[in-house]
């Protein structure tokens, strides 16, 4: 598939790994194939520099552009950390009940 999106290659250690699966999860970026790890990592630096992205989320709802923009940010970065924990939660949950 042709693109003019930049291509990059890491080797990513086992802890920012392990915190990126967890990330995909929060974040609906999931699809039939698996977890979606290139719009996770566009998502994480979008978020990181403060820039708008496009990456698509399988999981409604689940972006900051649906929390109003009048709440401060320590509190987005709050709910956005307690979204995250409950998703990570919520898949270990699932794993240990099957």
């Amino acid at each position: 598939m042709a693109t003019d999106k930049k291509h990059i290659a890491v080797y990513l250690d086992k802890s920012v790994e392990d915190a990126l699966v967890e990330f995909c999860t929060a974040n609906g970026l999931e699809s039939k194939k698996g977890l979606m790890y290139s719009a996770a990592v566009n998502k994480a630096l979008a978020q990181f520099f403060g820039v708008e992205s496009s990456t698509p989320s399988t999981t409604p709802g689940n972006t900051v552009s649906t929390i109003p923009s009048d709440i401060p940010d320590n509190t987005l970065a709050l709910v956005q950390q307690l979204a995250e924990q409950v998703a990570a939660m919520e898949e270990r949950l699932g794993k240990l009940s099957a």
